[in-house]
């Protein structure tokens, strides 16, 4: 019922009906004046006014049914309302359609009012008159491809808002909105530049001319924007050797590219790089359709940077992980940050566990591809360390140990003290310690006191990839970091675990059970640790100050070559080198997984040479 049809045939007070009238009347008042204003800007530009005027819908302001309240009045006020929503056109709380982009709502026009609503908050919005896409457009060869970059930050230049941005294609700088009046209109106008990209879509289009352009020419720069891979692609990351070409003419090989150092973000910068090479978490987050439903912008952008790696279609042969460490800072509270230095390891810890609980991860194993990939298990057997003392000598409280079995994403092994005295050549000596030796922490048999507590270590179930952190780095009584040089040598390939895992004897004379890795990705720290004191003094004499860094070694498993990448800087290096390196972490993948990759690259091979036989047949 409206307005005088729902009074029935009693007569109403005058009372009651002018206070009812009252609200429609402002809002009627409300509606002339945003007509007016509308119509002085039309004015202003005689071809927007036609094109508007053609556009113009009847606003009618009716009144408010009885019993109806400003700010509710029941069910009926309710349904009243949302069937003049639905009358107007205007979807809210609904989802754009995929064919509708929120710039074809124009919100300096109003539609309709309703009068149980604020006269000033805006309820209809106008649907523009969509242009046709057109598959030609003059401006296309303004496009300057050499200047795009899609690493950084996605926000408007000149509101600093993420919402509805867009790239000018011309001059690489992000504006928000296409409509009259947005920047990307004003930026259009000021500067002759007609072609924009939707950074959330990839949709190209026109300004001010706001028609879609669609031409095939203009995939290159979608595909940079967001590269996508079919499971093909992705399963043939690792055994099909790729070079590409930059723009600039800049040779490299996806997968292995330098990645931008924000200052003091080598730490992340050698584990994204060592994570690159571990296939399992690598195929997962190609595909983004794997992670769409995840919520977590840590999970987002990780997948995205790792895409972008693997990009052989790339404008430039390095990538910026800018926006992944934005949403890093944001996810641990700043305390990652650009401006000091964090520990690799440190970080690795943190950041796998915070991209398992943003996948939806659980304690349950398996609930993730992060516990998938890198959960073991370790028997943890425990006893309090108790000391008395018979016959002026110390000896253990014999207690009974106690047994818990506790999942691990890493193992961290100690290393030797290093020797306080030189030589007899009067030189300091640098130890060397073989990583077989280090890792009989996990034998079962060898106690470790914790804090007062003595605990024996015992593999029982080992991962597909194992990540070994080497404990280089301490406290000394001065308060200050130091690092143990020591050098690890291990093995490349057949690192054999099988006397540190629990097994009986029949299972440890079973072949088929897997317990030898190779490694596939090596973190190593050079230099010294600490900063000289005096800085300014050390500068006047002369003196080079070194704080050490951080550099990953990473195999590249299509060609079967050791790289070293150093930020932007890539170089060849043989595997003796990575052997003699001092190791920091290290990534190893299961041998069952390295032989099934050669095999597919043998067969991927095969194949090759019949294609090559047969055109050489053709031929003759």
């Amino acid at each position: 019922a409206r307005g005088g049809e729902a009074g029935g045939s009693k007569a109403m007070p005058k009372s009651d009906k002018k206070s009812r009238e009252e609200p429609a009347r402002r809002d009627a008042e409300h509606v002339e004046e945003k007509r007016e204003k509308n119509s002085r800007r039309h004015d202003a530009d005689p071809k927007r006014g036609s094109k508007r005027d053609e556009e113009k819908v009847e606003v009618k302001a009716e009144p408010v049914e009885e019993g109806a309240s400003r700010r509710g009045g029941g069910k009926a006020a309710a349904e009243a309302k949302d069937e003049k929503i639905e009358l107007a056109g205007v979807k809210r709380d609904r989802p754009l359609d995929d064919d509708i982009d929120v710039d074809d709502y124009d919100a300096d026009r109003l539609d309709e009012v309703l009068p149980e609503e604020d006269p000033d908050e805006a309820v209809g919005l106008a649907v523009k008159v969509k242009a046709e896409a057109q598959r030609f457009c003059p401006y296309l060869d303004s496009i300057s491809r050499h200047i795009l970059d899609f690493d950084f930050e996605k926000v408007c230049s000149v509101s600093n808002s993420h919402l509805n941005v867009y790239a000018c294609l011309v001059c690489g700088k992000y504006f928000q909105g296409r409509a009259r009046g947005s920047p990307v209109y004003f930026h259009s106008l000021e500067h002759n530049h007609h072609v924009f990209m939707k950074l959330d879509t990839g949709r190209a289009y026109c300004i001010p001319d706001n028609y879609e352009v669609l031409d095939t020419s203009l995939a290159d720069i979608k595909h940079n924007l967001n590269p996508l891979y079919n499971p093909e692609q992705v399963s043939a990351a690792d055994i099909r050797v790729k070079y590409s070409r930059g723009i600039d003419g800049t040779e490299y090989i996806p997968g292995t590219v330098g990645l931008n150092n924000l200052k003091n973000t080598a730490y992340l910068n050698v584990i994204v790089q060592s994570l690159s090479c571990v296939g399992d978490l690598r195929h997962f987050f190609l595909i983004p359709a794997n992670y769409v439903h995840c919520k977590s912008l840590l999970v987002q952008r990780f997948g995205e940077l790792l895409r972008k790696i693997w990009n052989d279609g790339a404008f430039k042969g390095q990538v910026s992980p800018h926006e992944l460490f934005q949403a890093i800072s944001v996810e641990s509270n700043r305390k990652y940050r650009s401006d000091a230095h964090s520990d690799p390891a440190e970080f690795l810890n943190w950041f796998l566990n915070s991209l398992h609980r943003g996948l939806g991860g659980t304690n349950k194993p398996g609930s993730s591809i992060i516990h998938k990939v890198f959960q073991g298990q370790v028997k943890v057997e425990s006893k309090r360390a108790k000391i008395k003392r018979v016959d002026d000598k110390y000896m253990d409280e014999e207690e009974p140990w106690e047994v818990s079995r506790l999942p691990f994403l890493h193992l961290s092994v100690d290393l030797p003290s290093t020797p306080l005295y030189a030589d007899a050549a009067d030189k300091n000596i640098i130890p060397q310690v073989p990583l077989q030796s280090i890792l009989s922490k996990f034998n079962g048999l060898n106690e470790v006191n914790q804090r007062g507590t003595l605990k024996r270590f015992r593999l029982q179930q080992l991962p597909r990839f194992l990540i070994i952190t080497v404990k280089r780095f301490s406290m000394n009584t001065q308060f200050e970091m130091e690092k143990n040089p020591t050098i690890v040598s291990f093995p490349i390939k057949n690192l054999d675990l099988r006397d540190f895992v629990e097994m009986t004897d029949e299972q440890r004379e079973d072949e088929s059970i897997v317990s030898r890795y190779d490694l596939c990705a090596n973190v190593c720290h050079e230099g010294l640790v600490t900063k000289a004191m005096g800085t300014n003094e050390a500068h006047d004499k002369g003196v080079t100050i070194k704080e050490g860094v951080f550099r990953a070694q990473c195999l590249n498993m299509a060609q079967d070559q050791w790289f070293l990448i150093d930020d932007l800087h890539i170089q060849e290096i043989l595997p003796q080198v990575v052997s003699i390196s001092e190791a920091y972490i290290q990534i190893y993948e299961r041998s069952d997984i390295s032989l099934d990759r050669r095999q597919r690259k043998g067969k991927l091979k095969a194949e090759g040479v019949k294609e090559e036989v047969k055109e050489e047949d053709m031929m003759q």
